[in-house]
């Protein structure tokens, strides 16, 4: 009897449990929907490029263009902006010179709403020299909230050249960013070109991919290990 009584006991504490668990997702910005200013939807390909986005919904997570104006369509881009078969998000800030749009946010919220973890994305471009390389200067930040409080200070991103000709720098964020229900992106100073993609949420964000020189010098460190491995073979036989 006891044993009986342990089993479906035991089951349903695994199903309420699996019930409240967060599965991880990552927005790569393909397959998903545009909404427009209008309201008309499309879905994004890897080769279709959409402006005037009010918002954009994949995998249960909504990243909304934040545009008071909503008169300038290249403010809100989503899709194969940077013609490489990669869909990104993309928008132009209202504080560009010069302006090519009216972006005052990019805010990311769970649809239906609810907490997330957002651990990491990939910055494509953050200039303010309008798809060029950037100057050094640009002030953009993230910062994430839970229920209109903001869970630690707002994070500066790295000035990064305009799509994917620039370094494309790995965003990892820390625990302010384990449970919010709203993550926002904004600038302080003059920015005009803005581009993500790659957002890993409820998911462990992926390995650090070495920057171009130091992938040089593991290539030299191990060229050295196998010479020495050769050197010490002939020197034993």
């Amino acid at each position: 009897m006891r044993n009986n009584f342990l089993v479906p006991l035991f089951l349903g504490t695994l199903v309420l449990g699996a019930t409240s668990v967060a599965f991880g997702t990552v927005i790569d910005f393909t397959g998903g929907t545009v909404t427009h200013w209008d309201a008309s939807t499309g879905t994004t390909n890897n080769s279709a490029v959409f402006q005037s986005v009010d918002y954009y919904t994949e995998g249960g997570f909504k990243l909304d263009f934040i545009d008071p104006v909503q008169t300038t369509a290249f403010t809100s881009i989503v899709g194969d902006y940077y013609g490489a078969g990669n869909d990104v998000i993309h928008g132009h800030w209202a504080t560009g010179v010069p302006k090519y749009g009216d972006l005052t946010a990019i805010e990311i919220t769970k649809v239906g709403g609810g907490t997330f973890d957002l651990n990491y994305f990939i910055l494509t471009s953050n200039t303010d020299t309008g798809g060029a390389a950037a100057s050094g200067n640009e002030q953009t930040w993230i910062r994430g909230w839970l229920a209109g409080n903001p869970t630690g200070p707002a994070q500066l991103l790295p000035p990064d050249n305009w799509g994917f000709a620039g370094l494309n720098p790995q965003i990892f964020l820390g625990s302010a960013f384990d449970v919010v229900d709203l993550v926002q992106f904004t600038v302080t100073n003059t920015v005009d070109c803005f581009g993500m993609d790659e957002f890993y949420i409820n998911e462990p964000a992926p390995p650090v991919i070495p920057e171009p020189s130091t992938l040089i010098i593991w290539s030299l460190l191990a060229s050295l290990g196998i010479g020495l491995a050769w050197w010490r073979r002939r020197r034993a036989a």
